[in-house]
């Protein structure tokens, strides 16, 4: 059965909305309602909780449920059909790893008359993978951490001696999503128990084994961009000041900074591509000798996206336009030195690092505040912030965990 709120019943009457978009539990599809909204454009919210942040906020114009897409991709697209001809959007925007099975299964949505600025299936799927995303990088002679995926589980000591002069590697599943998925390890009997655990309980065959990578340090950085079939039309950079977990994953301060190298490099990888739609190419910069790798791709819209259009570029209503007109005139330039933080993913930062550390040092960096913007609270909009806080306390009640994983990772090649 489709749920509509009474405003899309209402809305669905009249003439449809301007924007559908989906996965509105977080502070993402939060921004990209804000963005949209400030053009004036009327935009319907989705997801599969009644408890969504952008659900609640006043520039919602109207909410929708669907059946979670983690649990059965293919109702999940027969009920967002059934929604789109009675809501009639001009534009779809996917927000999550929902793009993958929306892209899947495009040509369902041909005669909906909506458009869909997303990549083609088989190009997401390869930079999602960790192991394609690597060749496709080394194809371009741009730079990657040193890289091996084992085609047996004897190659481990080999590859260990091969990495372990920082005394650490990474290990990645091939789907791996932010920090999720993503292990470390400071020795070979550490990598041995790690690797063998994720291939044995996952039942995983030598394709589906995980990558091993070098540790590189440095701090992190982040090149967003919009592109119009292989045609840059928006860039914008972030530094990472600080993360939900300390070993990296979701930033929850970061600030707005050019770097060309990484820019060049991002452009020259997604212009290859032929790229459509937007997309975050993630980097590791050592800021002493300049030194950058290429470390992944999120090739949809990015948890730090709040900063991007906070210091000048808007990316959902850049992505709209393009939808809808067909081109946009590019931006390229925007405010460096802003600093935005998304506040709840602080605090539980903040409470990570003080059991961790045992000092009040986080404690102090939590409480400056000084000249900040913010991923999830407005004064004029303050309920979404508390739904929110809702939702976190209600996964952790059900999982003891700051940082629930439940849902979190979508296996591209079951879709």
């Amino acid at each position: 059965m489709i749920q509509l709120s009474n405003s899309c019943l209402k809305t669905s009457a009249q003439t449809g909305v301007d924007v559908a978009i989906t996965y509105a539990w977080n502070r993402v599809a939060y921004n990209v309602l804000r963005n949209l909204s400030s053009h004036g454009l009327q935009v319907a919210v989705g997801d599969a909780h009644n408890l969504a942040m952008a659900k609640r906020s006043k520039f919602c114009q109207c909410s929708f449920n669907y059946p979670c897409f983690y649990d059965n991709p293919k109702m999940f697209i027969d009920h967002l059909k059934d929604i789109f001809k009675l809501l009639k959007p001009k534009v779809y925007l996917p927000l999550h790893e929902e793009t993958f099975i929306v892209a899947k299964y495009i040509d369902e949505f041909k005669d909906l008359n909506v458009t869909i600025p997303v990549h083609d299936f088989a190009t997401l799927r390869a930079v999602h993978k960790k192991d394609s995303f690597v060749e496709i990088a080394r194809s371009l002679e741009l730079p990657v951490p040193k890289t091996f995926k084992p085609k047996n589980l004897s190659e481990l000591r080999d590859i260990w001696q091969q990495l372990h002069q920082v005394g650490k590697v990474v290990i990645k599943s091939i789907n791996s999503n932010s920090s999720k998925g993503i292990y470390y390890a400071t020795s070979f009997e550490k990598l041995s128990v790690i690797y063998q655990k994720l291939v044995y309980e996952n039942k995983l065959d030598a394709e589906q084994y995980p990558i091993i990578q070098e540790y590189v340090s440095g701090a992190g950085y982040g090149v967003s961009m919009l592109f119009n079939h292989g045609q840059l039309r928006a860039k914008f950079t972030h530094k990472r000041l600080r993360a939900k977990i300390s070993t990296g994953g979701t930033s929850t301060k970061r600030i707005s900074t050019k770097n060309s190298v990484i820019e060049n490099y991002a452009e020259k990888l997604l212009a290859s591509l032929n790229w459509h739609g937007v997309a975050m190419v993630e980097f590791i910069v050592n800021e002493t000798t300049g030194q950058a790798w290429l470390i992944e791709v999120n090739p949809r819209f990015w948890g730090s996206l709040a900063l991007a259009i906070q210091s000048g570029v808007d990316f959902p209503y850049l992505l709209y336009r393009m939808a809808v007109d067909g081109d946009v005139a590019p931006v390229l330039e925007y405010n460096e030195g802003v600093v935005t933080r998304w506040l709840l993913g602080d605090m539980l930062a903040t409470i990570s690092s003080l059991k961790a550390e045992k000092s009040l040092r986080p404690l102090c960096a939590f409480f400056d505040f000084r000249h900040e913007k913010y991923d999830d609270l407005y004064w004029d909009d303050l309920w979404p912030f508390f739904i929110q806080g809702a939702y976190y306390l209600n996964k952790f009640i059900r999982t003891a965990s700051l940082n629930p994983t439940e849902k979190a990772l979508l296996d591209i090649d079951k879709i």
